[in-house]
C-alpha cells in the first residue's frame, strides 16, 4: 500500500503524462462508453490521488530549500519572519505607498472623466494616505505617551475619513455608482476582498498584544480599507450579475453601506475609550509617584507599563 500511494517522482510524472494524453485522445476521438475509457479514468484518478498524497512532503521539501537559501538567511528577512513590530512597520510603509498610487490614479480619472464618483474615491484615499503618513511620522518619534496620543488622533481622524466614505456610499445608493471589473478580474477581486478582510481582522487581534498603539492603529486602518473593499465588491457583483435588479441593488448598498459607516464610527469610539483608559492609567501612576517619591531613574510611562499586584 505504501508503494502504491508513495511511488517515486518518475513514476508519478510518467503516469500523469500518460493519463493526461490518454484523456485528450478519448475526448477528441470519441471513445466514451468503451472499456478503455474506464481504464483511462481509473488511471487518471490514481494519478490525482498520488499527487495529493505527496503534496505535503513536496511543500515541506521546497519550504526547507527556500529557507536554506542565502536570501532567507539575511537579517531583514529574519526580522520580517520573527519580529512582529518590524512586520507592522513594513505594513505601514506598504499601505502608504499603495494609497499614494491610488490617489494619483483616482485624481487623474477625475480630471479625465469629470466624475464626482472618482473625486469622492480620490478624497477617500487621500485622507487614508494622510493618516498612514501621520502614523509613519509618529512611529519615528515614538515614546510611550506619544504613541497613545497618536492612537487617539487616528481615532479622531476616522471621523474625518467618514466624510468621503459617506459621500461614496451616498453615490452608490442614489446614483447606482459602482465598481466595474473587466472579464474574470471580478473573481480575483472577490478573492482579494475576502482575503483582505480576513487578514485585517486577524492582525487586529494579533497586534493588540504587540504593545504598540501606533501599530494597532495601522491595523485598524487596514480593517477600514478592507471593509470598503467588501462594499465595493458587492456593488461590482450586483452590477455584473444583477443588471435588472435596481431595487435589490439600492437596498443592499444601503444595508452594507450603513454597516460600514456605523462600523467605522464604532471603531473610532472604541479607540477613544481605550486611549482614555491608557491616559488615566498613566495619570494614576504619576500621582502615586508624586506622593510616594522615588522612580529609581525610570520614566512614568515605564512604571505604568509594569504589571503590579
Amino acid at each position: 500500500m505504501s508503494k502504491l500511494l508513495f511511488p517515486s517522482w518518475r513514476i508519478r510524472a510518467g503516469i500523469s503524462l500518460f493519463a493526461f494524453a490518454a484523456l485528450i485522445c478519448s475526448f477528441t476521438l470519441g471513445w466514451q462508453g468503451s472499456v478503455l475509457v474506464d481504464v483511462i479514468y481509473t488511471l487518471s484518478a490514481y494519478s490525482l490521488t498520488v499527487w495529493v498524497v505527496a503534496l505535503p512532503g513536496i511543500i515541506r521539501q521546497w519550504r526547507s530549500r527556500i529557507f536554506a537559501c542565502t536570501v532567507m538567511k539575511s537579517k531583514v528577512v529574519g526580522m520580517f519572519r520573527h519580529d512582529l513590530a518590524f512586520r507592522g512597520q513594513v505594513s505601514i510603509y506598504q499601505g502608504f505607498a499603495v494609497n499614494a498610487c491610488y490617489v494619483f490614479l483616482r485624481f487623474f480619472m477625475t480630471i479625465r472623466y469629470a466624475s464626482v464618483w472618482f473625486l469622492s474615491m480620490a478624497v477617500y484615499y487621500l485622507v487614508l494616505g494622510g493618516m498612514r503618513l501621520y502614523l509613519i511620522h509618529c512611529y519615528h518619534r515614538r515614546t510611550k505617551t506619544s504613541e497613545v496620543r497618536c492612537y487617539r488622533q487616528i481615532a479622531w481622524f476616522l471621523f474625518l475619513l467618514n466624510i468621503p466614505m459617506g459621500g461614496m456610499i451616498l453615490l452608490m445608493i442614489r446614483t447606482n455608482a459602482s465598481f466595474v471589473y473587466p472579464g474574470n478580474v471580478i473573481y480575483l477581486s472577490a478573492m482579494y476582498a475576502f482575503y483582505a478582510i480576513t487578514i485585517a481582522a486577524k492582525n487586529l487581534v494579533k497586534f493588540r498584544k504587540a504593545g504598540s498603539p501606533i501599530l494597532l492603529a495601522a491595523k485598524v486602518l487596514n480593517l477600514v480599507s478592507a471593509m470598503m473593499s467588501v462594499l465595493g465588491l458587492q456593488t461590482a457583483m450586483i452590477s455584473r450579475f444583477g443588471q435588472e435588479q435596481e431595487v435589490f441593488r439600492r437596498t443592499m448598498n444601503m444595508i452594507t453601506g450603513t454597516i460600514v459607516y456605523v462600523g467605522v464610527i464604532a471603531l473610532a469610539l472604541m479607540m477613544l475609550l481605550k486611549s482614555r483608559g491608557k491616559r488615566e492609567n498613566d495619570g494614576t501612576v504619576a500621582e502615586q509617584v508624586f506622593q510616594h517619591g522615588c522612580t529609581d531613574g525610570r520614566s512614568i510611562s515605564e512604571i505604568a507599563g509594569e504589571k503590579r499586584p
